[in-house]
Protein backbone atom coordinates (compact mmCIF):
# COMPACT_ATOMS: atom_id res chain seq x y z
CA UNK A 1 0.00 0.00 0.00
CA UNK A 2 1.46 3.30 -1.05
CA UNK A 3 1.78 6.06 1.52
CA UNK A 4 -0.13 9.22 0.72
CA UNK A 5 1.80 11.83 -1.07
CA UNK A 6 1.78 15.19 0.68
CA UNK A 7 -0.20 17.80 -1.13
CA UNK A 8 2.44 20.26 -2.06
CA UNK A 9 -0.15 22.73 -3.16
CA UNK A 10 -1.88 22.97 0.30
CA UNK A 11 -0.77 26.14 2.11
CA UNK A 12 0.78 25.69 5.53
CA UNK A 13 -0.49 27.88 8.41
CA UNK A 14 2.20 29.07 10.76
CA UNK A 15 1.15 30.34 14.21
CA UNK A 16 3.04 33.41 15.29
CA UNK A 17 3.22 33.97 19.06
CA UNK A 18 3.44 37.60 20.05
CA UNK A 19 5.98 38.12 22.86
CA UNK A 20 3.88 41.03 24.12
CA UNK A 21 0.76 38.91 24.60
CA UNK A 22 2.82 36.14 26.21
CA UNK A 23 4.30 38.62 28.66
CA UNK A 24 0.85 40.05 29.45
CA UNK A 25 -0.47 36.58 30.22
CA UNK A 26 2.39 35.80 32.57
CA UNK A 27 1.91 39.15 34.30
CA UNK A 28 -1.82 38.52 34.74
CA UNK A 29 -1.17 35.12 36.32
CA UNK A 30 1.39 36.62 38.71
CA UNK A 31 -0.93 39.46 39.73
CA UNK A 32 -3.77 37.03 40.32
CA UNK A 33 -1.56 34.95 42.57
CA UNK A 34 -0.44 37.99 44.53
CA UNK A 35 -4.03 39.17 44.98
CA UNK A 36 -5.09 35.75 46.24
CA UNK A 37 -2.16 35.66 48.66
CA UNK A 38 -3.04 39.14 49.97
CA UNK A 39 -6.67 38.19 50.57
CA UNK A 40 -5.64 34.99 52.31
CA UNK A 41 -3.17 36.75 54.58
CA UNK A 42 -5.73 39.46 55.39
CA UNK A 43 -8.23 36.84 56.47
CA UNK A 44 -5.81 34.64 58.40
CA UNK A 45 -3.53 37.26 60.00
CA UNK A 46 -4.51 38.15 63.55
CA UNK A 47 -3.60 40.56 66.31
CA UNK A 48 -3.72 39.96 70.10
CA UNK A 49 -6.31 42.31 71.60
CA UNK A 50 -8.08 42.81 74.94
CA UNK A 51 -11.37 41.06 75.67
CA UNK A 52 -13.73 41.86 78.57
CA UNK A 53 -14.41 38.84 80.79
CA UNK A 54 -17.44 40.22 82.64
CA UNK A 55 -19.82 43.12 82.25
CA UNK A 56 -18.12 46.25 83.56
CA UNK A 57 -20.64 48.91 84.47
CA UNK A 58 -20.09 52.61 84.04
CA UNK A 59 -17.99 54.03 86.85
CA UNK A 60 -16.41 50.72 87.86
CA UNK A 61 -12.64 50.49 88.02
CA UNK A 62 -11.25 47.97 85.52
CA UNK A 63 -9.21 45.23 87.19
CA UNK A 64 -6.65 42.91 85.67
CA UNK A 65 -8.97 39.91 86.12
CA UNK A 66 -11.60 41.70 84.03
CA UNK A 67 -9.46 41.39 80.89
CA UNK A 68 -8.02 38.58 78.80
CA UNK A 69 -6.16 38.37 75.49
CA UNK A 70 -7.70 36.96 72.32
CA UNK A 71 -6.65 37.00 68.67
CA UNK A 72 -8.82 38.64 66.02
CA UNK A 73 -8.34 39.06 62.30
CA UNK A 74 -6.64 42.21 61.15
CA UNK A 75 -9.54 42.87 58.81
CA UNK A 76 -12.05 43.32 61.66
CA UNK A 77 -13.51 46.83 61.42
CA UNK A 78 -13.49 47.52 65.17
CA UNK A 79 -11.33 49.95 67.14
CA UNK A 80 -9.77 47.20 69.24
CA UNK A 81 -7.15 47.71 71.94
CA UNK A 82 -3.90 45.77 71.68
CA UNK A 83 -2.81 43.57 74.57
CA UNK A 84 0.33 45.67 75.05
CA UNK A 85 -1.91 48.48 76.37
CA UNK A 86 -3.34 46.49 79.30
CA UNK A 87 -1.36 48.53 81.84
CA UNK A 88 -2.91 51.68 80.38
CA UNK A 89 -6.43 50.35 80.95
CA UNK A 90 -6.18 48.60 84.32
CA UNK A 91 -7.01 50.94 87.19
CA UNK A 92 -9.07 53.28 85.02
CA UNK A 93 -12.86 53.57 85.21
CA UNK A 94 -15.35 52.47 82.57
CA UNK A 95 -17.09 55.51 81.08
CA UNK A 96 -19.89 53.34 79.69
CA UNK A 97 -21.27 49.85 80.29
CA UNK A 98 -18.95 47.31 78.63
CA UNK A 99 -20.67 43.94 78.02
CA UNK A 100 -18.89 40.80 79.11
CA UNK A 101 -17.49 38.77 76.23
CA UNK A 102 -17.02 41.82 74.02
CA UNK A 103 -13.78 43.32 72.76
CA UNK A 104 -12.52 46.38 74.60
CA UNK A 105 -12.70 49.39 72.31
CA UNK A 106 -11.11 52.81 72.33
CA UNK A 107 -12.89 55.44 74.40
CA UNK A 108 -14.58 53.03 76.81
CA UNK A 109 -12.42 53.97 79.80
CA UNK A 110 -11.30 57.16 81.49
CA UNK A 111 -10.23 58.68 84.78
CA UNK A 112 -11.46 56.98 87.93
CA UNK A 113 -11.48 60.08 90.11
CA UNK A 114 -14.50 61.13 92.16
CA UNK A 115 -16.53 63.84 90.39
CA UNK A 116 -16.38 67.32 91.89
CA UNK A 117 -19.20 67.89 94.37
CA UNK A 118 -19.64 64.21 95.26
CA UNK A 119 -18.04 61.71 97.61
CA UNK A 120 -17.95 57.93 97.92
CA UNK A 121 -19.05 56.18 101.07
CA UNK A 122 -18.93 52.47 101.91
CA UNK A 123 -21.77 50.72 103.71
CA UNK A 124 -22.20 47.30 105.28
CA UNK A 125 -25.91 46.50 105.34
CA UNK A 126 -27.70 43.46 106.68
CA UNK A 127 -30.49 41.70 104.81
CA UNK A 128 -33.72 43.67 104.72
CA UNK A 129 -32.01 47.05 104.73
CA UNK A 130 -31.89 47.36 100.91
CA UNK A 131 -33.67 45.94 97.86
CA UNK A 132 -32.05 42.81 96.48
CA UNK A 133 -33.12 43.11 92.84
CA UNK A 134 -31.36 44.87 89.96
CA UNK A 135 -28.76 46.67 92.08
CA UNK A 136 -26.37 47.60 89.29
CA UNK A 137 -23.77 50.36 89.35
CA UNK A 138 -25.54 53.62 88.65
CA UNK A 139 -28.77 52.57 90.37
CA UNK A 140 -30.36 55.58 92.09
CA UNK A 141 -31.25 55.14 95.76
CA UNK A 142 -32.22 57.14 98.82
CA UNK A 143 -30.17 56.82 101.99
CA UNK A 144 -32.74 56.71 104.81
CA UNK A 145 -31.60 57.38 108.37
CA UNK A 146 -32.99 54.98 110.98
CA UNK A 147 -33.74 56.21 114.50
CA UNK A 148 -31.44 55.43 117.38
CA UNK A 149 -32.94 54.03 120.56
CA UNK A 150 -35.09 56.73 122.16
CA UNK A 151 -34.74 59.10 119.20
CA UNK A 152 -37.89 60.70 117.85
CA UNK A 153 -38.73 60.51 114.16
CA UNK A 154 -38.79 64.30 113.96
CA UNK A 155 -35.12 64.43 114.90
CA UNK A 156 -33.99 62.32 111.94
CA UNK A 157 -32.29 63.96 108.96
CA UNK A 158 -34.02 63.82 105.60
CA UNK A 159 -33.28 61.15 103.02
CA UNK A 160 -30.16 61.66 100.95
CA UNK A 161 -30.06 60.88 97.21
CA UNK A 162 -27.21 58.62 96.14
CA UNK A 163 -26.18 56.20 93.42
CA UNK A 164 -24.55 52.80 93.60
CA UNK A 165 -20.89 52.53 92.59
CA UNK A 166 -19.58 49.07 91.72
CA UNK A 167 -21.20 45.69 92.29
CA UNK A 168 -22.56 44.79 95.77
CA UNK A 169 -20.33 42.27 97.55
CA UNK A 170 -22.04 39.65 99.69
CA UNK A 171 -20.08 38.68 102.82
CA UNK A 172 -19.90 35.35 104.61
CA UNK A 173 -21.94 36.68 107.54
CA UNK A 174 -24.85 37.50 105.21
CA UNK A 175 -24.24 41.23 105.11
CA UNK A 176 -23.51 43.11 101.89
CA UNK A 177 -20.91 45.74 101.17
CA UNK A 178 -22.00 48.61 98.96
CA UNK A 179 -20.28 51.75 97.75
CA UNK A 180 -22.37 54.86 97.22
CA UNK A 181 -21.75 58.16 95.51
CA UNK A 182 -23.37 60.85 97.65
CA UNK A 183 -23.35 64.67 97.68
CA UNK A 184 -20.10 65.84 99.25
CA UNK A 185 -21.95 67.81 101.91
CA UNK A 186 -23.80 64.68 103.12
CA UNK A 187 -20.86 62.27 103.08
CA UNK A 188 -19.95 62.69 106.75
CA UNK A 189 -23.55 62.19 107.89
CA UNK A 190 -23.94 59.04 105.79
CA UNK A 191 -20.64 57.68 107.09
CA UNK A 192 -21.68 58.26 110.71
CA UNK A 193 -25.08 56.64 110.17
CA UNK A 194 -23.43 53.68 108.45
CA UNK A 195 -20.96 53.23 111.30
CA UNK A 196 -23.86 53.19 113.76
CA UNK A 197 -25.77 50.69 111.59
CA UNK A 198 -28.61 53.17 111.13
CA UNK A 199 -28.99 53.14 107.35
CA UNK A 200 -31.47 51.65 104.94
CA UNK A 201 -31.59 52.08 101.17
CA UNK A 202 -34.66 52.70 99.04
CA UNK A 203 -34.40 52.26 95.30
CA UNK A 204 -36.01 55.10 93.37
CA UNK A 205 -37.77 54.97 90.04
CA UNK A 206 -35.17 56.88 88.05
CA UNK A 207 -32.47 54.23 88.14
CA UNK A 208 -30.83 53.01 84.93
Amino acid sequence: MESPVPDATRPRIRLRRSPLWLLAGILAVCLGGLASAFVYLSLTASDPVLRVNRTIHRGEVIQGADLSVVSVGTGVDVRTVGDERAAEVIGRAAVTDVPGGSLLVEGSWGESGVPVGSARVGLRLSAGRFPTTDLRPGTQVLVVALPAQGEAEAELPGSIPASLVGEPAVQTDGSTLLALSVPAGSAELVARLAAADRVALVQTGNGR
